[in-house]
């Protein structure tokens, strides 16, 4: 379970990480209109309320998704407070600083089932709040991504809110 003190130790961090310590130009999303850590924060919010997810498995992956940028886009270390797993998960969540959607794509399908669905919130997330920029071709990849990763949470999870709406955002955005 996570007590309200944790999810308030999780939040403080993330604001933190993400609004006073990003070495990235996205503190903001939305054309600098929307402070950037409603993107992982939405991600997570997500996750923690798809009760078709098995409670252990969502309390864990809300607290990767919430610090998933921490490692990747701001000058922050993980502090010591954070438990062993949910620090590995960070880990594992972090891409590379490549930024070729070919080798992240690659790099996805190496993960597992678990990881594979903290991505889909985090992909979900950037696609639903139309952070997806760039040619139409880029979007494209992004929906069709999206809708693979879909077809694997699907597989281990049944039909959860994610897959739901991950295949409505896909199938008629852009």
């Amino acid at each position: 379970m996570i007590h309200s003190e944790e999810l308030k130790k999780y939040l403080d961090f993330a604001y933190k990480a993400y609004q006073e310590n990003n070495v990235t130009d996205q503190d903001y999303r939305q054309n600098g209109k929307v402070p950037y850590i409603t993107h992982p924060l939405g991600s997570a919010m997500l996750l923690i309320a798809d009760t078709k997810i098995p409670y252990k498995e969502r309390e864990l992956g809300f607290k990767i998704l919430i610090l998933h940028d921490v490692l990747e886009d701001t000058s922050l270390e993980l502090p010591d407070w954070i438990e062993k797993e949910v620090k590995e998960g960070i880990n594992e969540m972090t891409y590379l600083k490549d930024k070729n959607l070919e080798n992240k794509i690659k790099w996805v399908w190496n993960k597992s089932s678990f990881y594979k669905t903290l991505i889909l919130y985090d992909a979900f997330w950037s696609l639903y709040e139309k952070h997806v920029d760039g040619p139409i071709k880029r979007q494209k990849m992004w929906q069709k991504g999206i809708l693979i990763l879909a077809k694997e949470v699907e597989k281990k999870y049944g039909e959860t809110q994610i897959v739901k709406i991950s295949k409505a955002i896909a199938e008629n955005t852009y």
